[in-house]
């Protein structure tokens, strides 16, 4: 094997000890925050943390709409672990390796789903115990860059799975 393919596995397993160490930092900042703190830190907008503030809204419903956002970060953060792992072991152009990556595609596309979901279920609940309720739904710019991006990576690992194939063959 190669130098520079030896310096990319290493560094792939760098950055799987760097995801995991950031992924327990924010686990143990949100666990501080709500049990110390009595507050959410975990993607809230002012409708929410109005609703977190009102004695008459219940913290289950509150902590039942972020529930499903905080378990998509555990699975990206699972199958983006998945993906490091088959880069540690030089496997960049295996099925195994494509399938996490389509796993973090489909994620980032639930993710945008779900806030926009998130966020109407905030504005219902809100409107039950306030008078105005102004509902924003957000749908980045960076987001949408972002999923572009992913599926054209996938078209290029494709691509470039397919000529170390042709590659291989001409040997």
């Amino acid at each position: 094997m190669n130098a520079s393919m030896q310096k990319l596995m290493k560094i792939s397993g760098f950055f799987r000890v760097l995801v995991l160490v950031a992924t327990a930092a924010v686990v143990v900042y949100l666990g501080y925050s709500y049990l110390v703190l009595d507050e959410i830190r975990f993607e809230t907008s002012m409708l929410f943390l109005d609703l977190w503030y009102h004695d008459g809204a219940s913290h289950g419903v509150l902590l039942a709409i972020q529930t499903p956002l905080l378990l998509t970060l555990f699975v990206g953060v699972y199958w983006l672990q998945r993906l490091l792992s088959h880069f540690q072991q030089g496997q960049f152009f295996g099925n195994e390796a494509m399938r996490c990556y389509l796993w973090l595609i489909w994620l980032k596309l639930f993710d945008i789903v779900l806030d926009i979901v998130q966020q109407l279920a905030t504005g219902y609940y809100h409107k039950q115990f306030f008078e105005h309720t102004s509902i924003e739904l957000g749908l980045e710019f960076g987001n949408i860059t972002t999923l572009l991006l992913m599926l054209l990576i996938v078209y290029l690992l494709k691509a470039a799975k397919e000529i170390e194939a042709e590659n291989k063959e001409f040997i």
